[in-house]
């Protein structure tokens, strides 16, 4: 299989590439950072240095393309860079997939979408209050994304998936509350969290084994689907960041009435992955222990790159 992957030299997209090209498959990133796959010499990868809302230059990336994986975004809560950027590269590749016939198109959203949780699990027919969410531009930029590539499937015939997840982890893992957790913990400081709140991490393993998939599955056409490996509180976090440092410290679990932190991670964001298991039998690869035991060693990881910048 072909793929384009855009957006490809992050860390969710390096870990995709490396997985699909340990399965045989071909793949083509487009990425205004390509440069970081310098040093991944494979006769099965090429990548491109651009931009999506270069038409000419996207309509060239997808020539002999039959999927297209979308992880493509700036993260800006800037409104202005997210439509001349973000959204207009988006409206830019769905019309290139289009003129390519491209088999599938993937688009790699966001749980940031549902604001804040009002159900647990959360499913994907969960309210969307992007105005509460975290970061409000971001998310309704994301949905309206969603909208989007969904609508091209109704009216222009455009086979698309969607995938929503929270926080993701592949051999590493990233995130400022994360890297903060591991720094006060280094210090020997106590690790605040707040109680009864967690959420549903995504190995990245488990992403390519869903989209594997579902392609192969045409329930899954004009469908969003939450994904998820496991859910964890925040206490159990700390715990996890607690043995990778080694410190004496322990977690303060502190009540949502008191908690005075981050607002979302106050949340419950447990995601429910039964319809990606009804529509095409989506199942974590792994079992809850070692599901934790790969996220511990991502953590461990990032502690490390903690440790050997300061």
């Amino acid at each position: 299989m072909n793929f384009l992957i855009t957006g490809g030299a992050g860390s969710v997209g390096r870990d995709l590439t490396s997985s699909l090209l340990e399965k045989g498959h071909r793949i083509r990133v487009l990425d205004r950072h390509a440069e970081a796959f310098a040093p991944l010499a494979d006769k099965k990868l090429e990548w491109i240095q651009g931009r999506l809302e270069d038409s000419p230059l996207v309509t060239e990336a997808l020539r002999g393309v039959d999927t297209v994986i979308h992880l493509a975004w700036s993260f800006s809560d800037d409104p202005v860079e997210l439509l001349e950027s973000d959204l207009k590269g988006h409206v830019v590749l769905l019309d290139a997939c289009v003129a390519a016939k491209v088999a599938r198109l993937f688009y790699a959203s966001t749980a940031v979408v549902y604001g804040k949780p009002v159900q647990a699990p959360i499913t994907e027919e969960s309210p969307c209050l992007v105005e509460e969410a975290r970061k409000p531009f971001y998310a309704v930029a994301k949905q309206t994304a969603e909208k989007l590539a969904l609508i091209y499937w109704k009216t222009k015939g455009l086979p698309v998936t969607v995938f929503r997840f929270w926080w993701s982890y592949g051999k590493n893992i990233g995130g400022r509350h994360l890297r903060d957790m591991i720094t006060l913990a280094r210090k020997g400081q106590p690790l605040m969290v707040p109680d009864g709140a967690g959420g549903s991490f995504l190995d990245h393993d488990d992403l390519t084994h869903a989209l594997l998939l579902a392609m192969n599955r045409q329930e899954s056409v004009g469908q969003i689907f939450n994904l998820a490996t496991i859910y964890l509180e925040w206490k159990d976090i700390a715990r996890m960041i607690l043995e990778v440092t080694g410190s004496s410290s322990s977690p303060e679990v502190i009540t949502a009435r008191e908690w005075k932190g981050a607002k979302f991670l106050a949340d419950p964001w447990e995601l429910s992955i039964a319809k990606a298991e009804r529509l095409f039998d989506y199942r974590s690869l792994f079992s809850p222990t070692i599901a934790r035991q790969r996220l511990k060693k991502a953590v461990e990881l990032c502690r490390e790159e903690i440790e050997s910048k300061s």
